[in-house]
């Protein structure tokens, strides 16, 4: 629906969004999800949390997300989409310190309102595909 926060959000900052995403065939799924999930899940073989949130973060730098837009204008975006990159460039989860890392990220987006929704919806879809791949 066109009144809904996510169609707002896209007109209002110039983004595609997920009608976008899905049209394109989900390439940040594929380009930045699978292999994300991929590296992490090398890098900590036994801990799927690790490798859950460093595709999540690896996801939040990358994408569009009218959720980000909605909750926090592009100050918000940008500011999730930086604390994400910054994440994943020094070392994601290969890092020793990588939970207390993710959970500061995760305290700033709570204390900001912000909610990267779109990609946690990428981060299942890219969970269900990686496991129909692996079958």
């Amino acid at each position: 629906p066109l009144d809904a926060p996510g169609a707002r959000a896209r007109l209002r900052h110039g983004v595609g969004g997920a009608p976008a995403e899905a049209a394109a065939g989900f390439p940040t799924l594929y380009r930045v999800g699978l292999p994300a999930l991929r590296r992490a899940r090398r890098l900590r073989p036994d801990d799927p949390q690790a490798q859950r949130v460093g595709c999540c973060l690896a996801l939040i730098a990358h994408l569009e997300d009218t959720n980000l837009l909605h909750r926090g204008g592009a100050e918000g975006y940008r500011f999730a989409r930086a604390a994400a990159a910054e994440f994943c460039a020094v070392g994601g989860v290969a890092q020793d310190d990588w939970f207390a890392r993710a959970e500061a990220i995760h305290r700033a987006f709570v204390a900001r309102r912000l909610s990267p929704g779109g990609a946690a919806d990428l981060l299942a879809m890219t969970l269900f595909v990686d496991g129909l791949e692996d079958a």
